[in-house]
């Protein structure tokens, strides 16, 4: 499992652009709301349905050594591979040097060492997020979700947190970017 490290790019929303969705001037939102709850929130609730990151960020995460080279990386719209650390058995870590390749799928990313995968368990840090021009229904759904939820933040909006924007016919905006199950 993936763990995010860091966010490394802009929020993939601004206030002006809720605003016009909202059909407001952003001098009439609450501004500290659409940037501390309802942005990172509907930000969250899409990479959570989808697998797949929307903002940019570096993620790392373990490889066991029963992965060959060609496995997918969990976190879908990865852009980039970081670095790559042999994990020995006794502790020891050592980074590889060697070529590694990364392929795009069409929702996934596949990790592969043209030279032979190198032995033992890895951890792989990468940098991943949506090239929203590529999928402009991610934006779209990104900003339905977020008028959503400040049309009806009293139903929506729980302290300083964002509950789940009700799942209806917009998710599929998502398609292009969700992950696959895997088993």
């Amino acid at each position: 499992m993936a763990r995010r490290i860091a966010y490394t790019g802009p929020p993939v929303l601004t206030l002006e652009q809720v605003a016009f969705q909202c059909r407001a001037e952003p001098e009439d939102l609450q501004s500290e709301l659409i940037d501390l709850i309802i942005i990172p929130g509907v930000t969250a609730q899409g990479e959570s349905k989808t697998g797949a990151a929307i903002r940019e960020a570096i993620y790392e995460e373990d490889w066991p050594a029963t992965y060959a080279s060609g496995h997918s990386l969990d976190v879908g719209q990865v852009v980039a591979v970081e670095s790559v650390i042999v994990l020995g058995e006794a502790g020891q870590v050592s980074p590889y040097d060697g070529p590694v390749e990364l392929r795009q799928g069409g929702k996934e990313s596949y990790l592969l060492f043209p030279g032979g995968r190198p032995a033992g368990r890895l951890r792989i840090r990468y940098r991943a997020g949506a090239d929203l021009e590529a999928y402009p229904g991610v934006l779209s759904w990104l900003l339905i979700a977020a008028e959503t939820a400040f049309t009806h933040r009293g139903l929506l909006v729980v302290g300083q947190s964002l509950a789940e924007v009700p799942a209806s016919f917009v998710d599929h905006l998502l398609a292009d970017i969700t992950v696959p199950p895997r088993f």
